[in-house]
């Protein structure tokens, strides 16, 4: 029995005895003596069932305060009919409310009782509803109490209501001028949730008087879909997260299928709403989390609003789940709240989301005649491109037809030359020359057709055979194992036997790619060492390149066998290469049945492994120990060495002058020369035949020195490459050799230091006849000279328009060719101008250019005198 005193201005009523249910047919005592009888005729229940029916409930209370006037209210229900009858000692009072019959409170079930003082009433009620979400909570109030409590609930159910309806007519009137989704988004998900939580609060029934019961959950069932609609454009997840978007679209869109069960039953439309908005709930948290922590700000309204929207809903939801346990406040109230303040914080970001937009929006209008400029140039180069483009291939074969007819021209006249006696004996050596070298260049023509060809049509082959395991390593070792050690560095090649002696693959790809592995681990380690581990596992042959350098972080592993690929740009500016090397030989690897994987820590070092499928001829000797791996094999005799035909020489020098002079030079000491006048063509070169040394000068156009050795370098070749430039400083020096040059050679050139180092790295006799004739050297002076009137107008021009860089190379140009041709002078003005230019001193710079410039035209009037 409940006790109502002065203490307090509500009870709530927990000590009702049961749910009792009840059939259509079944009444209400007539009086209070028979209630007990009519108890036992029905049947009790812990609590109403969620499917709908009929259900009594019944409590005393006795009345111990001064107050007659009270408010019985059932709350937390949405009910077809509630009547309730209270039994006093006067008679019996009747009363009838819910969905079905007029409120004598706006949106409460609540009414107005009198309860005798000292006496003890009886209050049964019948709740009639097509599904029970929630048991009824029930509580008697003292009238002035509750009149002042609907008045602040209804203000509060006003003032939510009216945001929603506010926000979204705003958002549907922003959507129409802006045609932007996410507002129409927003202004549909506000009325499905208006929709949905009317009913909670009455308001179909009072204000319009329409029984819209079983449309009660529609709206909860599509607030998923129209808000995940809504938060996929918000936060641009089409951008960032695809697989994010899709996945929760097609789930709303899937939640969709308890709409017509929610029309049949409300109570299974209670179960599937609860559910399916749960779900949608903490994926769009977690979603929104996820935006937030990758720093795109107007994701932090977002979890606001979805925090504050799913923490009141979730608690009424696991309690009318009977998940957690029953609590006496209005569970709805909290909930309609939550919903008020998830809109409200929604158009926060949605208004934070338009900032960063006009902010955007006004970056682009400040840029956008730098922009305009920008693509109207891109345009310009595009066309140029396309334009080449479609003349490449009418252009093709006339090209090849020229670069084939030229060479074949010097092969067929000196052949002819031969034949009929034009040529006389003393010029035999240098026809024979000339026609083996543009034989050369023909073949290297062919070549490079067929395998431009193979890599079209993606027919580039291996050759596998059986070939000395050990041979290859010491391969290897002897092309890079010096260099290591000459760095500083300790080289290890461990072998970890047993060993095959013979394995079948492909020698020149298998060297290829440890030497590309090598030389990338001797590139980027500066102390510690480099190690070569070789063992067989698991029928496989595995090659670990290990080394002490720089290391990497785990972004940069993932994408470091991609073509031209490179950490950053200072890697490339320090280091050089053209990130061609590990691509190249990833390919190479699986062409060989394998792969290249790698481990790496930043400043730890890293680890390449090469996995290859280990293939071995019958009869194939295992080896157990070094002794046998390194067995001593009968050497073949010394071929006898002719000196005249040793040697095969690239000359990559841009100055013709220059070129020509080291050229004879060369000739003299009995070896083949091959001249390109820039690094592109050096490359080319280097990639069609095989050369016993480079000499590569550092500054030239196209391609530079040292970008044209890093394309050399990534391509597996070995051939020495020795510097060629006027930069003499140290400090210039050291770091050509650290780029990987074997040398360097300065311009002009010490005829007896250039002859000694051709000599050391072609293994040829120390001593050789290279002084030329006195008229061919007064004749290539001569040729200098006329050819320094274009440079000298070039050269004015430049100073005239202050061209810095032009000037500058030019000054570098003459320093690296006057002394050799015997012009002192000139060669000592472009040794003080070039010092001027690296110490930034413009005026003297200047006054030494023009004093270049002079003394050029004296020596052409000179040239011409004579």
């Amino acid at each position: 029995m409940a006790t109502l005193t002065d203490d307090s201005e509500s009870f709530a009523i927990q000590e009702h005895h049961g749910f009792y249910q009840a059939l259509q047919s079944t009444r209400f005592p007539d009086n209070r003596d028979d209630l007990d009888n009519w108890l036992r005729s029905l049947d009790k229940k812990d609590k109403p069932s969620l499917f709908g029916g009929r259900f009594f409930t019944y409590f005393e209370v006795e009345n111990n305060s001064s107050t007659h006037q009270w408010v019985y209210s059932p709350y937390n229900i949405v009910a077809s009919s509630i009547v309730t009858q209270v039994y006093t000692s006067d008679g019996v009072a009747r009363f009838e409310g819910g969905e079905q019959h007029p409120s004598e409170y706006p949106f409460h079930y609540g009414h107005a009782i009198e309860i005798p003082a000292n006496e003890k009433v009886l209050i049964v009620s019948l709740f009639v509803s097509d599904a029970f979400y929630t048991p009824p909570k029930l509580k008697l109030v003292k009238a002035a109490s509750f009149d002042q409590q609907v008045i602040w609930d209804n203000l509060i159910i006003t003032l939510c209501f009216g945001v929603g309806l506010v926000l979204g007519l705003y958002n549907l009137l922003i959507y129409i001028g802006s045609k932007d989704r996410t507002h129409l988004y927003y202004a549909v998900f506000t009325v499905c949730w208006l929709f949905a939580w009317s009913h909670f609060f009455h308001i179909p029934s009072q204000l319009f008087h329409a029984d819209l019961y079983t449309w009660h959950w529609i709206g909860f069932i599509l607030i998923p879909l129209t808000n995940t609609l809504f938060y996929v454009h918000l936060l641009r997840l089409y951008e960032t997260h695809p697989r994010f978007a899709h996945f929760a679209i097609t789930y709303s869109w899937l939640a969709l299928i308890g709409i017509p069960l929610s029309m049949l039953s409300p109570g299974a439309g209670f179960i599937w709403a609860t559910i399916s908005t749960g779900i949608a709930l903490c994926l769009g948290v977690y979603i929104g989390v996820t935006r937030l922590i990758q720093g795109f700000k107007p994701a932090r309204y977002f979890v606001l609003a979805y925090l504050a929207m799913a923490l009141p809903n979730m608690v009424g939801n696991l309690t009318n789940l009977g998940l957690l346990p029953t609590v006496e406040v209005n569970l709805y109230k909290y909930g309609l709240i939550g919903m008020a303040l998830d809109a409200l914080l929604l158009a926060f970001a949605l208004a934070d989301k338009f900032r960063l937009v006009n902010q955007a929006n006004v970056e682009l209008t400040k840029n956008l005649e730098v922009k305009v400029q920008e693509r109207t140039k891109e345009l310009e180069v595009l066309a140029t491109e396309l334009r080449d483009a479609s003349e490449a291939k009418s252009r093709f074969l006339a090209n090849m037809s020229h670069e084939i007819r030229t060479p074949m021209t010097s092969i067929i006249g000196y052949a002819d030359g031969l034949m009929l006696g034009d040529i006389k004996p003393n010029e035999y050596l240098q026809a024979n020359r000339i026609i083996a070298q543009n034989a050369r260049h023909v073949l290297g023509l062919i070549n490079d057709i067929l395998d431009m060809s193979k890599i079209e049509a993606n027919k580039l082959e291996v050759d596998k055979s059986p070939i000395k395991l050990f041979s290859i390593i010491s391969q290897v070792e002897s092309l890079l194992g010096k260099q290591i050690r000459d760095k500083g560095l300790q080289f290890n090649l461990n072998y970890h036997f047993p060993l095959p002696e013979v394995i079948i693959t492909d020698a020149n790809r298998l060297r290829q790619i440890l030497l590309n592995l090598t030389a990338n681990a001797l590139k980027f380690t500066t102390v510690g060492r480099i190690t070569i581990d070789v063992r067989v596992h698991n029928e496989r042959l595995k090659i670990d390149v290990k080394d002490t350098g720089i290391g990497m972080s785990v972004d940069e592993q993932e994408q470091l066998f991609e073509a031209f690929y490179q950490a950053d740009s200072t890697i490339s500016r320090k280091y050089g290469g053209t990130g061609l090397g590990l691509n190249i030989s990833k390919t190479l690897a699986q062409k060989l049945g394998g792969t290249i994987t790698v481990k790496s820590a930043i400043g730890h070092g890293t680890m390449f492994t090469v996995d290859l499928t280990l293939e071995v001829p019958e009869q194939t000797k295992w080896v157990d120990n070094y002794k046998n791996a390194f067995e001593p094999e009968q050497e073949p005799p010394a071929p006898v060495l002719d000196n005249s035909l040793n040697g095969n020489v690239l000359l990559a020098e841009d100055h013709p002058d220059n070129a020509v002079l080291l050229t004879r030079i060369l000739e003299r000491m009995g070896l083949q020369v091959t001249v390109v006048e820039n690094g592109q063509e050096a490359v080319s070169q280097a990639l069609s035949q095989e050369f016993d040394l480079i000499l590569m000068d550092i500054q030239m156009p196209i391609m530079d020195g040292e970008q044209a050795l890093s394309f050399i370098q990534s391509i597996g070749c070995a051939t020495p490459v020795i510097a060629l430039t006027a930069n003499t400083m140290s400090h210039e020096v050291e770091r050509y050799k650290k780029l990987g040059f074997c040398d360097h050679l300065s311009k002009p050139v010490d005829r007896q230091q250039f002859c000694s180092k051709i000599a050391h790295y072609l293994s040829l006799p120390p001593q050789f006849d290279i002084d030329l004739p006195a008229a061919d050297m007064k004749a290539l002076k001569e040729q200098y000279i006329r050819g320094l009137e274009p440079q000298r107008i070039k050269m004015q021009n430049q100073l005239s328009y202050g061209d810095a860089d032009g000037i500058r190379k030019s000054i570098h140009a003459i320093k690296g060719s006057a002394s050799m041709f015997g012009c002192e002078t000139l060669q000592e003005l472009a040794n003080q101008a070039d010092q001027a230019v690296k110490e930034g001193d413009k005026e003297r710079t200047k006054r030494l250019g023009e004093e270049m410039i002079e003394h050029m035209l004296s020596l052409s009037q000179q040239c011409d005198a004579c």
